[in-house]
């Protein structure tokens, strides 16, 4: 064999395992237990918030999915309790919050400035694109 054959044998194999990478990310099936998205509450948090420092403990809105990424957990390492939505963490505490509908919910938070948390439930991505998306989505939040 020449070697722009062994060359284009070569590309042409990276190729099909690229091709093959990614309809395996768009097919294969979701994990069957949802994984938990955590934020920690860091000590001082409060004493900040009332000296008006802009703070990023909580992002707003928080994207979850049902089935993936179904469970919130918060750890208030605060020595100030706080509100999210109906919970009222303690100093020390943590509290795991379950997803199982997707929909849009807002919640009364006192660790944002607006006072307001929002949350978006997703449904499970579908196979094909929509998985193949959120798979890359991932990893690009991932990093």
């Amino acid at each position: 064999m020449t070697r722009r054959v062994v060359a284009v044998a070569a590309a042409l194999a990276v190729a099909i395992l690229g091709l093959a990478g990614l309809a395996w990310a768009a097919f294969a099936p979701m994990p069957e237990r949802g994984a938990a998205l955590t934020f920690v509450i860091p000590p001082g948090t409060a004493a900040r918030l009332k000296a008006g420092e802009p703070l990023s403990v909580l992002p707003s809105p928080v994207h979850l999915a049902v089935g993936v990424r179904d469970v919130l957990v918060l750890t208030n390492d605060d020595e100030v309790a706080h509100q999210v939505g109906p919970i009222i963490l303690g100093s020390r505490q943590t509290y795991r919050i379950p997803f199982r509908r997707p929909g849009t919910f807002k919640y009364n938070c006192s660790l944002h400035t607006t006072g307001t948390l929002t949350l978006v439930i997703d449904p499970p991505p579908a196979p094909g694109l929509e998985r193949l998306r959120w798979r890359l989505a991932s990893l690009v939040t991932s990093s």
